[in-house]
């Protein structure tokens, strides 16, 4: 049967549309626990392609009965929730009371099912509810069959016309987190999955503090009492304060609006006036009621001091350790008011040093001296003491001395140090590179999206200086509509630009710069098709790669522009027949598809060649910096900087007892590299001999060529 909901479609459209994505699956996980639920599960599934093509939120609660969905999906406002303040069988507080979760949903995709079992008389039944975008506001309840499975309900969102990247990875699982800490922390016994990731806030949280706020009268006469729960994070975190019911159900979200620096945080305003103003349409952040605007600042007050404390507490421990760690440049007490003073400003600068400079508290204990005994000196305005400290901290000759000196008038020290980790940091992961990519257990288990991808999408200069990355894992039309977007077109039309067998690409990454040209408008792309290294080249990707080629071709709306695509396709090796292929008379080796009048170019290469190309880039600053990456260091760099993106393999693991990246003492010493000399940077001779037939006639000058190809101009 069909059954409609007796309200305007613009009141639908409206409630139907969310700021961000992930609070209406948010919602839908919480009509889950409302019905009892246990665990809860959203989970996202991907096509061929990788681009998003189905949510589902599934719960294992009490299922809606048939009799009760007529009334629950035609009453908009009239949820029998409004009437109950406590889910039916294990009593836990409720959150939904509109009956908006449902219609937000839609913002998502233009289908959606709910499939639902519940049961009756000793027995289970099954029936769907279907709607649709086009027909906002009717539903189509079926008529419920017996059914073997247990009660829930699964929800499914299909028709998805966009990739949602904010609904998935670290960020919306903590997001996740965020919004549903309060209630795990009330109904410990309950479960929730997002994305495979167990939702446990505890884990991460380092402080809960919890504030009652100011009574006031609202000005319907009404007491508005409120109090404000204060999370603080052991993980970078967007700070936000959620405004919530009393039972800590989340109706909206905006910036704190105070100062904390040094601490991550989420702050949760709870009042039942907050959800009479939602229920009201009045929790309107842009036209500000005049009782919420008491809220936020009782709110902010209590946030203010409540950081004013915490950052006397960490000050002084941090100072306290130092002290006992000998590092403290003051010894014993003060003489008199002036160093006290002095001590104090010291203080507060020497912990805003530990607070923005993020690998300071994990340093040696001599660097901290140094740079403490520094800031210091540079306060007391006493250059004259630089050369003892540099005697006494580090013990540099005379001459290093001098040559310090005459590098600090013109730059920092800080500038020197960081030039050199950055060189230092190159040279460890093209390390870590060559064992993701080469050794036998970890390039088996390597994943080209979920762990390649992501790795290099944070180390982009690997494939060239001059590029910088735009775009990260979005459809082919996604990448379009970007690039016309920095040509100052517009793109939106809504055509989706497909390839000839009308399948959507999938860019693994794209890297882009503005030809040097006196003409603006001029620009270049580079797309890059990452394969992982178990797979190889082979004429189905070189089809792929070319594929996408073709589309941005044949797409009208880059006929006419002045723009260059480069595409390449990488693995750790190619069939014979792409080698051939790959092999033209009178172009450069690696070239598979070129045309000039679309400025397109289509080239494969492998890691080998990207690796021996970029060490010889490095190989100059490696040789004055005295620097020698090896397997370990490799290693270590890899965990410490893209620990979460590791395949799970003992190559990648520390042994039992040993610290990780960010700690001290040695790390585990995984078995040598069987296919790579990590430490000379030359293949062994049982390597060179597997691969000759890849690289016997490797142009050493092919990275100089591929950038000059792509600084050519018509």
């Amino acid at each position: 049967m069909k059954i409609s909901v007796q309200v305007q479609s613009d009141h639908l459209e409206r409630i139907s549309k969310v700021r961000k994505p992930i609070i209406a699956v948010a919602e839908l996980i919480w009509n889950g626990l409302d019905a009892d639920a246990t665990e809860v599960r959203a989970e996202f599934d991907h096509n061929a392609l990788g681009a998003l093509e189905r949510i589902r939120v599934i719960d294992n609660g009490s299922g809606l009965r048939r009799d009760e969905a007529e009334p629950a999906f035609a009453n908009l406002g009239g949820s029998t929730k409004r009437t109950q303040n406590r889910s039916k069988d294990k009593r836990r507080l409720l959150h939904g009371k509109a009956g908006k979760g449902r219609f937000r949903a839609f913002s998502l995709g233009a289908s959606v099912f709910w499939r639902t079992s519940f049961s009756s008389n000793g027995n289970n039944a099954r029936y769907i509810i279907s709607g649709s975008r086009a027909e906002l506001g009717t539903f189509e309840i079926a008529e419920p069959e017996l059914s073997t499975q247990a009660t829930g309900t699964e929800v499914v969102i299909e028709g998805i016309e966009r990739n949602f990247p904010s609904l998935e990875g670290d960020a919306a699982v903590h997001e996740i987190t965020q919004h549903f800490a309060l209630y795990l922390r009330q109904y410990p016994d309950v479960v929730i999955w997002y994305d495979g990731s167990n939702i446990e806030p505890g884990p991460i949280e380092e402080l809960v503090s919890t504030y009652p706020l100011r009574q006031f009268t609202s000005q319907d006469g009404e007491s508005v009492q409120s109090e404000l729960t204060i999370i603080e994070w052991k993980i970078p975190t967007e700070r936000s304060l959620l405004l919530c019911d009393s039972a800590g159900f989340a109706l909206a979200e905006m910036p704190p609006g105070i100062q904390a620096p040094r601490f991550d945080f989420t702050a949760y305003l709870k009042s039942d006036f907050l959800r009479e103003l939602d229920e009201q349409d009045a929790l309107v952040l842009e036209d500000l009621h005049p009782d919420l605007h008491k809220l936020l600042e009782g709110s902010k007050d209590a946030l203010r001091e409540h950081f004013r404390q915490r950052g006397a507490e960490v000050a002084a421990n941090v100072v306290e350790q130092w002290k006992k760690d000998k590092l403290y440049p003051f010894e014993g007490e003060a003489d008199d008011i002036i160093e006290e003073t002095e001590r104090q400003v010291f203080d507060v600068l020497a912990l805003n040093l530990n607070t923005y400079l993020p690998d300071f508290e994990r340093a040696d204990p001599k660097n901290k001296k140094l740079a403490l005994q520094l800031l210091k000196q540079a306060l007391e305005k006493d250059p004259t003491a630089l050369q003892a400290i540099l005697e006494d901290v580090l013990n540099l000759p005379h001459e290093k001395q001098e040559e310090l000196a005459a590098l600090l008038k013109k730059t920092t020290l800080s500038a020197i140090i960081n030039a050199s980790k950055v060189v230092a940091d190159r040279l460890n992961f093209l390390a870590g590179l060559e064992i993701l990519i080469f050794e036998l257990e970890s390039k088996k288990a390597l994943l080209e999206r979920r762990q390649l991808h992501r790795i290099l999408a944070n180390e982009t200069w690997i494939f060239g200086e001059e590029f910088h990355l735009t775009v990260d894992d979005k459809s082919l039309n996604d990448v379009l509509a970007k690039h016309l977007g920095m040509l100052g077109q517009r793109s939106d039309d809504g055509e989706a630009v497909t390839r000839e067998d009308d399948s959507t690409g999938i860019v693994d990454l794209m890297l882009s710069r503005v030809v040097p040209q006196p003409k603006s408008e001029e620009r270049e792309h580079l797309v890059i098709e990452l394969k992982r290294p178990a797979k190889k080249i082979d004429s189905d990707v070189a089809s792929q790669i070319e594929s996408y080629a073709f589309a941005v071709a044949e797409d009208e709306r880059f006929k006419d522009t002045k723009t260059k695509w480069v595409f390449w396709v990488i693995s750790n090796e190619m069939t014979d027949a792409v080698r051939r292929k790959a092999r033209q008379k009178n172009r450069p080796e690696g070239i598979l598809f070129e045309d000039e009048e679309n400025r397109i170019t289509v080239w494969v290469r492998t890691w080998g060649q990207i690796i021996e190309s970029t060490r010889s880039r490095l190989q100059f600053f490696k040789e004055k910096l005295e620097y020698s990456a090896d397997h370990d260091s490799g290693l270590e760099y890899l965990r410490k900087t893209h620990d979460k993106y590791l395949p799970k393999t003992a190559v990648f693991k520390k042994s039992d007892g040993a610290p990780d990246a960010a700690g001290s003492g040695a790390v585990s010493r995984p078995k040598k590299n069987r296919f790579l000399d990590v430490r000379s940077g030359f293949f062994p001779p049982e390597e060179r001999a597997r691969r000759s037939g890849a690289t016997e006639q490797l142009n050493p000058n092919t990275e100089v060529d591929l950038m000059r190809e792509i600084s050519a101009t018509d």
